[in-house]
């Protein structure tokens, strides 16, 4: 896989998933690990706090993990965002992506508006950034001080050496996660594959009950697939059935996860008011294909038509009380139905 297939495997897995990577069930192990490193940090600068702070650039920043140690004013963190725009000590180390010292902040007027230095009374820091393998940034491994400090060179090379250690696992997590999302991709659309859809689909449901959501599934098959196959050459196949997939994928809306669950089928799950938003949708894929020219050199014959789908939806208001195998099953009788009198 090269770099850029990477960083996009990459980018699609976590952006899809988690605000905070940190969120991350797998990531356990490694915060055990962190919780240590940050612990045995604090205590050999003598610091007052220290901590693992995490990039957003959508969001913000947010204390991932905080020392333990007696003198740490905030030994819990609150998980709640820094902004974007907020002058923080952190926001200058990811924004150069270099380590950053400041002695004394107190009495400078660049720090006169920085929340860690008049809320906190914060007017030390040392951070250095977190990196990804492809140098985007994770966030910053830090300490804080309530008084002015002189860290010598070789404690601040020790934080690099720390940074290490956390980076470390960066990478072993951003394997785990390309390994995860192949595993979760259908080669030919791109798009989850079957146990892709069906992991994504478990945790909206999990969320839509949490928050009284209404749930709607759409089934849509290929029309003909057989007739692509024999007549325009099994290339032309596959050719239908990524056209229908990125239609798909271009109609849906940001909240909406879909897949290629077998064959010549394909599913949509998402967040409705009711059956007229997955209407919308189909109506949205259904105008895409008519606009789809399908060009391949190695057809049996020009191909002169468009895919064409059948579809069925179905809406599951809360409390929710069906499995997702039960709402899916109920989505392929309607999209069986709509194929029949199709057939008419």
């Amino acid at each position: 896989m090269t770099d850029r297939s990477r960083t996009k495997a990459l980018a699609m897995v976590l952006l899809r998933k988690f605000d905070w990577i940190t969120q991350d069930e797998v990531m356990k192990a490694s915060l055990d690990k962190w919780q240590r490193v940050v612990d045995l940090m604090t205590q050999l600068l003598g610091a007052t706090a220290g901590y693992v702070v995490e990039y957003n650039d959508k969001i913000g920043f947010r204390a991932a993990l905080t020392s333990k140690n007696p003198e740490n004013p905030f030994p819990e963190v609150s998980g709640k965002p820094q902004s974007l725009d907020a002058n923080l000590y952190c926001r200058r180390v990811v924004a150069t992506k270099s380590a950053f010292y400041e002695p004394d902040a107190s009495n400078k007027p660049e720090w006169a508006d920085n929340p860690e230095v008049v809320e906190e009374g914060y007017i030390s820091y040392f951070g250095v950034p977190l990196l990804w393998p492809n140098g985007l940034v994770f966030g910053t491994l830090c300490v804080f001080d309530t008084k002015a400090t002189q860290y010598e060179n070789p404690l601040q090379e020790l934080m690099e050496v720390f940074r290490d250690l956390i980076e470390a696992d960066l990478r072993l997590y951003e394997q785990y996660e390309i390994m995860r999302n192949l595993s979760m991709t259908d080669p030919l659309t791109g798009m989850n594959n079957r146990a892709g859809f069906e992991m994504l689909a478990h945790q909206k449901i999990r969320i839509a009950k949490r928050y009284h959501h209404n749930i709607g599934i759409i089934f849509i098959d290929l029309d003909d697939m057989k007739h692509w196959n024999d007549d325009y050459g099994h290339a032309a196949g596959d050719a239908a059935l990524r056209a229908v997939g990125k239609a798909i994928t271009d109609s849906i809306r940001e909240v909406d996860i879909c897949g290629r669950i077998g064959g010549d089928e394909f599913a949509v799950l998402g967040y409705v008011r009711n059956r007229g938003d997955l209407t919308t949708i189909v109506t949205r894929v259904r105008n895409a294909l008519d606009h789809v020219k399908l060009t391949v050199p190695t057809a049996k014959s020009p191909i002169r038509e468009t895919p064409q789908i059948s579809s069925g939806t179905s809406v599951f208001f809360e409390p929710l009380d069906k499995s997702l195998e039960d709402m899916m099953a109920i989505a392929d009788l309607e999209m069986y139905r709509d194929k029949k009198s199709r057939r008419k």
